[in-house]
């Protein structure tokens, strides 16, 4: 057992801020949403993941849409291999130089909002 707080290795004292009674926080996510969020990163990891080495179409929660094929998967990340010519119909088409050509893009699976299977 720990005596003395700051010496705990998980649980480190946050610094008091003068003329509060303990820690500021700035934002604590709701406990209930950690199960809910698990599920779909689970969702979206299942349905991606047969479809590795195929090409897709991605939106993301803020409207960018990006192509090209599925590298990889991981319980976080989807890996995409861009395509220079992004959308076919030249809409939200991120912008590429030569040397992005064949770049591999990582895309946070909870940002995505829309996955097309393309080929």
């Amino acid at each position: 057992m720990y005596t003395n707080p700051s010496q705990h290795p998980v649980h480190p004292v946050h610094p008091v801020h003068p003329g509060h009674p303990g820690p500021h926080f700035l934002f604590q996510a709701d406990p209930n949403w950690q199960h809910m969020l698990r599920q779909k990163r689970d969702m979206i990891l299942g349905a991606l993941h047969p479809h590795i080495g195929r090409t897709i179409r991605v939106t993301t929660l803020e409207g960018h849409t990006y192509e090209g094929v599925l590298v990889n998967v991981d319980g976080h990340h989807a890996y995409l291999q861009v395509n220079p010519h992004g959308h076919p119909h030249g809409q939200h088409r991120p912008i590429y130089t030569p040397a992005q050509f064949n770049q591999i893009l990582t895309l946070v699976l909870f940002e995505l909002l829309v996955i097309v299977l393309l080929a």
